[in-house]
């Protein structure tokens, strides 16, 4: 037999926009060769999107977003609006994210809802992204993981790790008097679309960061059960010490006024002599780089929906952990960003390690010793939260043969997807000792936003194409929301820096190298493999009286 003239004549064009059936998507999620373990429940969701989002935002990026960077406008004490406009349009997005998840609850995230509302080619595209988006931001996550334990050995212990172990292989400055000429470097400065800037090469190899993304590896290898105790311990341990700074903040700033007059309070002092003054440095402009700055922050809810396919009930259990996650980190960033700002004068704000920093300029040594355990904590659980993301990402891309079927392997003990678990594993521990936290973090959001806005046109298309369908969750408003949060995200992918850019469309041109190269003409023998096979199983229309008799008389065991 021959596979059908549909199936051999199918055009490249009509392959590019085939989409999947979301019953075939389901159904093939349930096939014992792929099938993975559902053990999660609603408050194992919540903890990982909080355990996603409670890390690097906090400990990490919001000193650089709050005082500024090399190229980045200093958004001040108005961070806080940064956080708000941010957590605003994640909601938008939050809400479409949960529809969907609800409705597909399988692995694969926007991949896989992009597949059944837009088509292959261009769920492939988002594909592609979600992987910048976890891959990357992984790394960032590990080398801001390795700033913290070499900061807490240091003041601890008094040990100082080498640089050379510490510090990562290459670096972008943006300005010429940035440059240390003792570093290898190129003589003139590059350029791309029209910004210059000179890229630095170290005598380095950021160790820690490769060692802490390989043992988070092994532990998503075991099983994702185990992996989701471990990050329940990390994220109540990071969340008390964020906690502890706010109530430790909040007392310096408010606590004073019952023991003396309003012009002597640090309230006075600080926020309106040096903080809250200057309450937007730069204006809106500043807001908004400050938004695409820590919006890395916020992709811990997509984490969430990654997770679908091992959770007990996916209709009840993502929407809860997807809300639930974002309203709680929300927040707690906007309560730390406004203690961070209210106590520390911009020009002193600690880039690396912001949270941290403000209890010892304040002179509370032992609470920054104890932030200093809550940020390692909190930090390891991202990199478990995104890890997991990232490989149920590749697993997802290649269920549907558009990378190598191997990688879809399941562990025939631990029912995990050890093949991506691996490979995802090599590349980020690789990456992570050589790439800078900055340009890590700003390739992260570019994919995030890019994800978040597909996201939201699919639950739009959806409501049109496939409005009889059942929706678990919807997202209220009508389509209303979904388009709030497209052209949310819209806004604030302006605020990045056009070298991001320029790396996002390299990583969008490779994708689309791999895609037509690869993932289409196998796709293709794909489907034509499985039409072949469909048509070499007997049905009861082509079976004899006799056979039909057989079929419909044997026992059923």
């Amino acid at each position: 037999m021959t596979a059908p003239p549909e199936i051999q004549k199918a055009s490249i064009l009509s392959r590019m926009f085939k989409r999947k059936n979301m019953d075939d998507i389901i159904a093939t999620s349930e096939n014992a060769e792929h099938k993975l373990k559902r053990t999660l429940g609603a408050f194992d969701l919540v903890i990982f999107g909080v355990g996603a989002m409670i890390g690097a935002g906090i400990f990490v990026l919001t000193g650089s977003a709050a005082a500024g960077s090399a190229g980045h406008l200093a958004a001040g004490p108005a961070l806080t609006l940064s956080f708000v406009l941010t957590g605003l349009v994640c909601a938008f997005c939050a809400l479409a994210y949960a529809e969907f998840a609800a409705m597909v609850p399988v692995s694969g995230s926007a991949y896989t809802y992009t597949f059944s509302t837009l088509g292959q080619m261009a769920a492939w595209v988002i594909g592609w992204a979600l992987v910048l988006e976890y891959a990357v931001g992984n790394m960032a996550v590990a080398v801001g993981w390795t700033g913290h334990v070499q900061q807490f050995l240091n003041q601890t212990f008094g040990i100082q790790m080498p640089a050379a172990l510490t510090s990562n292989t290459i670096d972008i400055a943006f300005e010429a008097s940035k440059i240390d000429h003792n570093m290898l470097l190129s003589a003139t400065p590059l350029n791309l679309l029209g910004h210059p800037f000179y890229l630095l090469v170290y005598s380095a190899f950021n160790v820690p960061a490769f060692l802490i993304t390989a043992a988070v590896t092994v532990l998503l290898f075991i099983g994702v059960q185990e992996s989701a105790r471990t990050a329940a311990v990390m994220v109540f341990l990071k969340t008390a010490v964020v906690l502890l700074f706010i109530g430790v903040g909040g007392y310096f700033i408010f606590g004073q006024f019952m023991h003396m007059p309003f012009h002597q309070t640090a309230l006075h002092q600080n926020w309106f002599a040096h903080g809250w003054k200057t309450f937007a440095p730069n204006g809106m402009k500043g807001i908004i780089t400050g938004a695409s700055t820590i919006f890395f922050a916020y992709i811990g809810f997509d984490a969430v929906s990654t997770a679908a396919e091992e959770t007990k009930n996916p209709q009840k259990d993502i929407p809860i952990g997807i809300i639930g996650s974002l309203a709680i980190c929300t927040l707690l960033y906007i309560a730390v960003s406004a203690i961070i700002t209210g106590i520390v004068p911009l020009a002193h704000i600690d880039k690396e390690a912001a949270v941290a920093a403000t209890m010892s300029y304040v002179g509370f040594g032992w609470a920054s010793f104890l932030i200093d355990i809550g940020a390692i904590a909190g930090l390891t659980s991202v990199l478990l939260v995104l890890q997991m993301g990232g490989v149920r990402i590749f697993y997802a891309i290649s269920r549907d043969n558009l990378l190598p079927s191997v990688l879809a392997k399941v562990h025939p003990k631990f029912q995990t997807p050890y093949v991506c678990t691996v490979i995802v594993g090599a590349f980020v521990a690789l990456f992570a000792a050589m790439l800078p936290i900055t340009l890590l973090a700003e390739m992260c959001n570019i994919g995030t936003l890019g994800a978040f806005i597909v996201v939201s046109l699919g639950v739009v298309i959806l409501r049109y194409t496939d409005p009889e369908r059942p929706r678990p969750f919807k997202c209220p408003g009508g389509i209303f929301l979904p388009l709030r949060g497209v052209a949310g995200c819209a806004y604030i992918a302006t605020g990045l820096p056009a070298v991001t850019w320029a790396l996002f469309w390299g990583w969008f041109a490779l994708g689309m190298v791999i895609y037509f190269f690869y993932g289409l003409p196998n796709s293709a023998k794909a489907d034509a493999r499985l039409a072949q096979r469909q048509l070499e199983v007997p049905t009861l229309s082509t079976m004899s009286s006799i056979e039909q008799e057989s079929v419909t008389l044997e026992p059923v065991p």
